[in-house]
């Protein structure tokens, strides 16, 4: 079977990271210009800490941004929606929806060097990461595909 395991050059659609062509509607009609910025917005109900997330100029400054927020009650049991609405929001645009689509049945993985084992498989060679990652960003895209394969 085909796998996908990096999501950058011909695949980087796939990233949180990759800049939008029209911005995602997050909670409380906050406009985001990278999935990863949505996600961030999505950890906090302070619209000051939203907005500052929103104005963020790259998805890296929005990611450090999120990791100083005062996070909604119950935030680590609510983050697996919020991460599927995001990426709902994100493939609502055809474009995105169809190269998605594209990908048929492989196995995405967001592969990774920065150790995060739990949105993605981190092969930084570290023996804290030797055990493969959970890839829940990987499995969320192919269920989205899925359901939009089905039409």
């Amino acid at each position: 079977m085909a796998r996908i395991e990096d999501f950058r050059g011909r695949y980087a659609f796939l990233s949180n990271f990759y800049p939008l062509a029209q911005p995602i509607r997050g909670a409380r009609g906050v406009l985001y210009l990278t999935a990863e910025a949505a996600f961030q917005g999505g950890k906090t109900d302070d619209l000051k800490q939203r907005a500052r997330i929103a104005a963020a100029l790259t998805p890296k400054e929005a990611k450090q941004l999120g990791r100083r927020v005062r996070l909604i009650p119950g935030w680590n049991e609510k983050r697996h929606g919020v991460m599927r609405a995001v990426l709902r929001a994100k493939f609502a645009d055809p474009g995105l929806a169809e190269m998605l689509v594209a990908t048929g049945d492989a196995v995405l993985v967001e592969g990774n060097t920065w150790h995060d084992n739990d949105w993605g498989d981190c092969r930084c060679g570290r023996p804290a990461c030797a055990e493969p990652g959970k890839n829940w960003l990987g499995l969320y895209l192919m269920e989205l595909r899925a359901e939009l394969a089905r039409g």
